[in-house]
Parts: structure tokens; C-alpha cells; sequence
């Protein structure tokens, strides 16, 4: 699993073009210096505890065999996907879910640490070559991170007896199946760690991905379990799992466009069909249990004069940031999203007046107190930084203000105006007399 920052996917896009990025030009260096201490010391012990490792174990005949076939698994594989994949660099989001490990854990099972770690650069090295281009860094980064995890899951297994030795052991399964999770949660959460350190862009919702990516990956790792085994009993079954693999590759694209299709490409929230389309669900849902439900619409105020005063790519930043804080604010089972220009909609499931309000003016107080860092085109000493953004936002119940998802729009739509011209940067309740007063239910 690896992950992208705006910064690095524009210097990735210069490597494209330029084949050799010398080290002291790297957009690591103009990272915080914690960040640059953290991804330099994940680094540093995955060459070390490698080194370590191979010096400690030596590696058998028949094990070259093995990590032979891995790494043309592995080159070949990238040649067959290369289509999948790029769509796959085009489309994606915070983070990358990398089917690289069905050959990475396979390694993990069948070979010493040190030829596992030279699969993995393959792996990473051979991807990066041939599809990605990203900042060498990064890509560095990533291998360093998985390699560690592939050190962590043969701890797991040098604990126990080799699954091969012990057909049909439950212990021998559990084994396994403890080493391939925790291969997966490592890696995660080395990966997550520098996302949320190196970008503002991505919360942590967005960091961790969906449970969909996860599933993915857990796919990969139960399919190298399987090529591990087949390389061990029925070699044949392995141009088996390389057609799954590429059937789940070719899923994964699938619905990644799909979800792209739904998503808005400046805040990462859901666009208007897609909100529609996933409100419009929830509604029917709640009409049927008789449940309360409310629409929040949230417009920032004079939000024309960032765009006119600082750039459009300064006023995406500040979207970009009043989104995360949005999406922090609610509950992770409401339904957000932009719906167009500098308005953000919200439907709330199972609400009362008080909580609506209560929630509307949480996000009202956190966007006030943004301070978001933004490249201005009015300033030639670096980067601004820009505070005291406002919003007004209308709420309007179901049933008590409409019976449709519509109207509860419209109602909800007209509180924003009515709160605009009651002077902006505060909460209207639709059927409110007067600003800063909850109506009873």
C-alpha cells in the first residue's frame, strides 16, 4: 500500500521527462524536519535489520529456484497489467491499494529475509521503471516500508513450525494467516504515518482508505499463501492465481472508476450525483422507520475574494481544507458533499433539532479557526497563510420542513440565504424567527 501527495504527483510528473532527479532537488528536503527524520529512519532499518538478517541466515539451494520464479512472476505480471495499472495511477486517491503482494508475501513464506527484500525492490524498482515515475523518495519509502513488514510477518513465522512441514495443522493456519495480517497492518501504518505528516490534504478517513482497498489486499496476501503452496506441492496451479490476480486487478480499476465518477477531484468528497444518488438512498430509508433526518447547506462567505486576491489553486487549498474539517465534524456514517463552487451539502441520519444545531455550529466554529497555508499569486516571499474564513449554513429537518429530498434542499438552500443577509458566519434553521434560536420539536 502506498500513498501521494499534491507535491510529489507534480514532481512525479516532472520525472516523466526527466529521467534523473538528483537527490539534493528531492521535495523530501522541503518537508517538515520530522517528517524527513521518519521517512530517513524507516528507511535506515529496513537496510540495516536486511543486512542484519541476510548475514544471519543463509539461504538454501532450492530457495534460488523460488525467488527466481517470484521475481519473473513479478517482471512479467508488470508487463501484463501495465494497461490496468496506469489507469489505476490516474484514478486513484489516498492510498494505493499494490497487488504486489501475492509474490511479496509468497516470498515472505518461502524464502530468508534477504532475498524476500530483493523481491520487493524488484517488485517496487521494475513498477517504477516501466508505469509510475514517481519522485524516487517516495518510491524508496514505500519499498522500505513493506520490506519491514515482511520482516515482521517472519518473525510471526519463525515462531512457529513452516506451514509446508504441517499440511492440514490448524496451528500451522493461524500461523500464516497472524503473519499475513500483521504484514498488512504494518505496512499500513508505516504508509499512513508519512501520508498524514507529509500532506493536509488527507485526514485520516482519508488516509486509511476504505474498507474495499483493504479487502483487496487481503485478497493479494490469501493469494500468495496459495502460490507459496502451489510452488511447494502443484507448481502448474501458479499461472492460475496469475489470472485471479489480474481478474481482481481489473475489479479493483473497475470500481475505482466508478467511485471516481462520484467523487469530486478538488475536496475528494462526494460530487452532486453522487450525493443525490447516496442521499437519495438514505431518505427512502429513514421515510420507511419513521426516522428524523436534516440537510445541512454550508457556503463560505466571500469566498470570491481568495480566488480573486490569491489564485483559484489558492482557493482548491482552502476547499480542499474546509472539506477535511467538514468530513472530521460529522458523524463517519453522514453523507457529504460538495454541491458546486464554494457550497458543501451534509445529510445527518437520526438527528434532533438541538443536534443538528449543535453540529452545524461545531462546523462553523473549526472552519473560523482554519488557518490554511496556501501559494499565493500576490506574494513572492513564499507561501500565505489565510484565517478568518466564515460560513453560513441552513438546516432543515425531515419531515417538519419536507417530504422529499428536495424540499428539504429548497428549505434548507433558503435558510443559507436568510442567514447571508442576517449578516453571515452563523446558523439558520429553516422556520427560524431569529438567528441563534433552536425551535422546538
Amino acid at each position: 500500500m502506498s500513498g501521494v501527495t499534491k507535491q510529489e504527483r507534480s514532481d512525479s510528473d516532472k520525472t516523466r521527462s526527466v529521467r534523473f532527479v538528483p537527490p539534493h532537488a528531492w521535495s523530501l528536503w522541503r518537508r517538515p524536519r520530522g517528517v524527513v527524520i521518519y521517512i530517513l529512519a524507516v528507511d535506515s532499518a529496513a537496510a540495516v535489520i536486511t543486512i542484519a538478517l541476510s548475514a544471519w541466515l543463509p539461504v538454501k539451494p532450492k530457495q534460488w529456484l523460488y525467488f527466481l520464479i517470484l521475481t519473473a512472476c513479478c517482471v512479467l505480471y508488470t508487463e501484463i497489467s501495465r494497461g490496468i495499472e496506469k489507469f489505476r495511477e490516474a484514478a486513484r486517491g489516498v492510498p494505493h491499494v499494490d497487488v504486489n503482494s501475492v509474490w511479496m508475501f509468497a516470498a515472505v513464506l518461502l524464502l530468508p529475509p534477504g532475498l524476500t527484500a530483493i523481491v520487493v525492490v524488484t517488485c517496487y524498482g521494475y513498477l517504477w521503471l516501466r508505469i509510475s515515475r514517481h519522485v524516487v523518495h517516495r518510491q524508496v519509502f514505500s519499498t522500505a516500508a513493506t520490506i519491514l513488514a515482511t520482516h515482521v510477518a517472519y518473525a510471526v513465522l519463525a515462531l512457529g513450525t513452516p506451514f509446508y512441514k504441517t499440511p492440514g495443522s490448524l496451528s500451522g493456519f493461524v500461523v500464516v494467516v497472524t503473519a499475513g495480517l500483521l504484514y498488512l497492518a504494518v505496512n499500513t501504518l508505516l504508509i499512513t504515518v508519512a501520508i498524514i505528516s507529509t500532506t493536509h490534504e488527507a485526514g485520516i478517513r482519508d488516509a486509511l482508505g476504505a474498507p474495499g482497498d483493504y479487502a483487496l489486499e487481503a485478497s493479494t496476501i490469501a493469494l500468495g499463501i496459495m502460490l507459496a503452496w502451489s510452488l511447494l506441492a502443484w507448481p502448474a496451479v501458479a499461472t492460475l492465481i496469475v489470472g485471479i490476480t489480474f481478474a481482481l486487478h481489473r475489479g479493483s480499476l473497475t470500481r475505482q472508476l466508478r467511485e471516481q465518477a462520484r467523487t469530486d477531484s478538488k475536496t475528494g468528497l462526494l460530487n452532486l450525483g453522487g450525493w443525490t444518488e447516496s442521499a437519495r438512498s438514505e431518505f427512502e430509508r429513514a421515510r420507511r422507520y419513521g426516522q428524523p433526518m436534516a440537510v445541512l447547506m454550508l457556503d463560505l462567505d466571500h469566498f470570491k475574494r481568495i480566488n480573486d486576491r490569491h489564485g483559484h489553486l489558492a482557493g482548491d487549498d482552502v476547499l480542499r481544507a474546509v472539506a477535511t474539517t467538514i468530513r472530521t465534524e460529522v458523524r463517519a456514517y453522514d453523507i457529504v458533499g460538495r454541491f458546486g463552487g464554494e457550497e458543501f451539502v451534509v445529510l445527518l441520519n437520526d438527528v434532533t433539532w438541538l443536534q443538528v444545531h449543535e453540529i452545524a455550529e461545531r462546523i462553523r466554529r473549526q472552519i473560523a479557526a482554519l488557518a490554511v497555508a496556501v501559494s499565493s499569486r500576490s506574494s513572492r516571499s513564499g507561501p500565505v497563510v489565510i484565517r478568518d474564513l466564515s460560513t453560513s449554513i441552513g438546516a432543515a429537518l425531515y419531515p417538519d420542513h419536507g417530504s422529499t429530498l428536495e424540499e428539504l434542499l429548497h428549505a434548507a438552500d433558503r435558510a443559507v440565504y436568510e442567514a447571508k443577509a442576517a449578516g453571515r458566519d452563523q446558523v439558520r434553521l429553516a422556520g427560524q424567527s431569529s438567528a441563534g434560536v433552536v425551535p422546538a420539536s
